[in-house]
């Protein structure tokens, strides 16, 4: 009967998405098939707005903003996670983990419409 161990899958960001199982290879006993991704430390339970997010080599909570309506602050124009963008003359991106930086917010543009 072969072995198994948990495992916690993480997004390429780092972020917590599931609990899952190694199993133990057969023909190298002590070796498991633990998954691209996957660690072996259990993360920490994050409370709501948060996410656990594996950081090199040890889980930190950090905000989650993936949800967020998130706008360009110099031009109020609506950000997609993850796209990249140039802000003052280099190219970045958010991944809407962690805090919110300076050349974004929360706040949606005044328009005509909204007044």
């Amino acid at each position: 009967m072969s072995k198994t161990k948990t495992v916690y899958q993480t997004a390429p960001n780092g972020a917590y998405l599931y609990e899952t199982i190694a199993n133990e290879l057969p023909l190298s006993p002590g070796d498991f098939n633990v998954p691209y991704g996957a660690v072996e430390v259990a993360p920490p339970v994050a409370p709501a707005g948060q996410v656990a997010q594996w950081q090199g080599n040890v889980w930190a909570i950090v905000a989650d903003n993936r949800g967020a309506a998130l706008y360009r602050a110099d031009s109020g124009e609506q950000y997609v996670i993850d796209s990249v963008v140039e802000v003052n003359g280099s190219e970045t991106s958010y991944n809407g983990l962690g805090a919110i930086p300076a050349w974004l917010t929360e706040t949606a543009p005044v328009t005509a419409e909204t007044n």
